[in-house]
């Protein structure tokens, strides 16, 4: 039976067609409330969000059938960039602008509008509101009561409640719910629900007002709780330690059984695994040159990338107390080609760091950036910054960058066709690393002479021969659903991008190596390059010792070639710098004062071996630097950039003086692996002046 109001409702329809109005001057000028009853509305409307014709009903009995029907009468769907421009919040150049852009590169015309910043989010947020007929947040909240959603919910839903009303809950969504989602959110909460409307930033602080433990232990302890065995969080599990105790008990044994001849065996023992590490590595290398070892795009087929066709993707930028180069960073990722629409980027930045928070705030970023503010807790790591902002990434792909990168320009669409042009098991791309201020001092020179072999010669071997893959610090692209699956980064591993390559592997998944390069700033003072290179160090020996926790399943899990490769870039490379000192010292006091136990140790074949190293061996090792370097340069004279000059070929000379600083280094992640293993070592940035992005890419341009 219908009501009085709902037959003068009809009425009204039959009698006089009303324009499109807001449904507050449509309710007053057919009675249903007065003026100040509208206002106190409004009022409550601002207070705790929805829409304005249920707070009506609420407060003044006004039937919801009522409001139904006057909102269904006065309202149609109209598009929402027509909707923008009548209500005087955009221009109609602005908006042709908007679609000339999604006619180009394809997206959501809201986000399109946000990102060339012809609109704030707020302001379209409540067009797409009255667009959808539902309402908007307001300004109060009461996130404690017992009807919070569960995370995993909420996370698939995305949708938040935010506040008890005395009939029904309001749940803030980041995109209209459909019918069918809305019947399950209210089967789970057993009321009525009311979806208003908020915006991505408003989302993100909802979500860490309501669900800031689930995201700190989905961050820190997923991983030890789903996959313990691959987690660092115990340096030394109990079966290792009693096979360290017994391995010092049988070489103590044997030095005070014969100690002579006991150290002969060790020495035979490290030459041999150091010749066979040596001889590997290099021809390793020599797979590294060829030309298939890198996956090459040329510039027509980059140009020819639909842009209608790209997805969206997720970028990591943890960072700490590195306020200095954030105007570099926002340079370089403007810098980037790829529609800025289509950009989730997420600058994680520590709780504790105020100075970077401050100068964030204070940016008009455009809204494709979101600032996470990461809670503290323990560990404090580079890893569980990038867990953190990775839950809520809306990337199908996802990539990590430093806050002194300067990725080319083109790396992002060369991702894409890589994933593209290769087998599905392949989830993870690596872009190669090198240094933009090479020619700064001898530490800038060695290190990019390091970087270079590595990047350019001993990855892509890797990849060539499908060893495991020791990932670098950034610049490395993946699936995002595979990562979540394998729960991203171990954050108690303070290398944790040579940790994941491993997992990776473990898992049958592939990485491959992309000919796009990144450049960073080399470390140019000493006593930070120690910290630097003793935490990656550390983080090696913690890898080693998680995934050979349990020798013999490793070797199920990756094969023997797996294994062995394993052994050969992991285990060496906290190694071989920690014996170098002890041969370094028989070598000087041989030559320096021809001590005459020294040529014991090297009895009949040990010495040829050891000779053979000393000479060939380190030629190797310099020479793979040479050529490192030297294929860098000749790369990018063929493409007429010139970043560094042949000039720095000559400094690899000087290679074995680098090798001190590496066993130094080493000693330090050794002691630092026993007293504090998870300790991140800061590592200082813009220690040089990073260049700067071409005049035209700026922050304020947007796009």
């Amino acid at each position: 039976m219908k009501s009085i109001q709902d037959e003068q409702v009809e009425q009204n329809e039959l009698q006089t067609p009303q324009p499109s109005r807001r449904i507050g001057e449509l309710l007053v000028s057919e009675g249903w409330i007065t003026n100040e009853q509208l206002r106190n509305a409004v009022e409550r409307q601002q207070q705790y969000g929805g829409r304005l014709g249920d707070v009506v009903s609420e407060l003044y009995d006004v039937s919801p059938h009522t409001i139904q029907q006057l909102t269904e009468r006065n309202q149609s769907k109209g598009r929402i960039g027509e909707m923008l421009v009548q209500s005087g919040a955009i221009t109609e150049k602005q908006l042709e602008q908007a679609l000339e852009f999604q006619r180009k590169s394809g997206g959501k015309l809201g986000d399109i509008l946000l990102s060339l910043k012809f609109v704030e989010p707020d302001r379209l947020y409540r067009e797409i509101a009255t667009q959808q007929q539902i309402g908007r947040i307001g300004k109060e909240f009461s996130f404690e009561h017992e009807a919070r959603l569960p995370e995993a919910t909420a996370r698939a839903y995305d949708a938040i409640m935010i506040n008890k009303m005395p009939n029904r809950y309001l749940i803030a969504v980041g995109a209209p719910l459909t019918e069918a989602k809305i019947v399950d959110l209210e089967a789970i909460v057993e009321a009525p629900i009311e979806q208003v409307l908020a915006t991505r930033k408003e989302m993100e602080d909802f979500w860490k007002a309501v669900y800031e433990p689930e995201l700190m232990q989905a961050s820190t302890a997923k991983l030890i709780e789903e996959n313990p065995g691959n987690s660092a969080h115990i340096t030394f599990t109990t079966p290792q330690l009693w096979g360290l105790c017994l391995l010092a008990v049988v070489i103590i044994a044997g030095l005070i059984w014969n100690w002579f001849v006991t150290l002969i065996v060790l020495n035979i023992i490290v030459q041999v695994v150091y010749f066979v590490m040596s001889v590997f590595k290099f021809a390793i290398i020599l797979k590294g040159t060829k030309s298939t070892a890198q996956l090459r795009f040329t510039e027509e087929e980059v140009l020819a990338v639909d842009e209608k066709e790209l997805p969206i993707y997720t970028i990591l930028v943890p960072m700490y107390k590195e306020s200095e180069v954030i105007p570099h960073l926002l340079e370089n990722l403007e810098r980037l080609d790829y529609p800025k629409a289509k950009l989730d980027v997420r600058l994680l930045i520590e709780e504790d760091d105020i100075e970077a928070q401050e100068l964030l705030q204070n940016m008009d970023l455009p809204a494709y950036y979101t600032v996470l503010i990461v809670p503290h807790s323990l560990p404090k790591t580079k890893p569980k910054a990038c867990n953190y902002g990775l839950i809520r990434a809306r990337g199908e792909y996802v990539v990590i960058y430093d806050a002194e990168d300067r990725p080319d320009p083109d790396q992002l669409k060369k991702v894409i066709l890589s994933f593209q042009q290769s087998p599905e098991h392949v989830v993870c791309i690596q872009a190669k690393l090198n240094y933009f201020n090479s020619d700064q001092n001898m530490l800038t020179r060695w290190f990019t002479h390091e970087y270079s072999m590595w990047f350019e010669l001993l990855l892509p071997g890797i990849m060539r021969l499908n060893y495991p893959i020791p990932l670098g610090g950034t610049s490395n692209h993946f699936k995002t659903a595979v990562l979540k699956e394998l729960n991203a980064w171990d954050p108690y591993n303070v290398t944790e991008d040579a940790d994941l390559g491993i997992r990776l592997y473990k898992e049958g998944y592939m990485t491959v190596v992309v000919d796009s390069r990144t450049w960073e700033e080399a470390n140019s003072r000493v006593g930070n390059w120690i910290r630097q290179r003793s935490r990656w160090i550390k983080g090696y020996m913690q890898t080693w010792l998680v995934h050979m926790r349990n020798p013999v399943q490793l070797w199920k899990e990756i094969g023997p070639k797996g294994f062995f490769g394993f052994q050969a870039l992991v285990a060496s490379t906290p190694i071989l710098p920690l014996i170098n000192p002890i041969f370094w010292t028989l070598l000087i006091l041989w030559y320096g004062w021809e001590m005459e136990f020294v040529p014991k140790f090297f009895p009949g074949i040990i010495y040829y071996m050891a000779a053979i190293q000393f000479i060939i061996g380190n030629f190797l090792f310099v020479l793979s630097n040479v050529a490192g370097v030297y294929w860098v340069i000749e790369e990018l004279e063929r493409k007429k950039e010139r970043i560094f000059s042949y000039g720095i070929v000559k400094y690899a000379l000087l290679t074995p003086l680098y090798w001190v600083l590496m066993s130094a280094a080493a000693y330090k992640a050794l002691w630092q692996l026993i007293t504090k293993p998870f300790y991140w070592e800061k590592t200082t940035h813009g220690l040089t002046g990073a260049p700067s992005a071409p005049a035209e890419a700026t922050i304020e341009r947007g796009v």
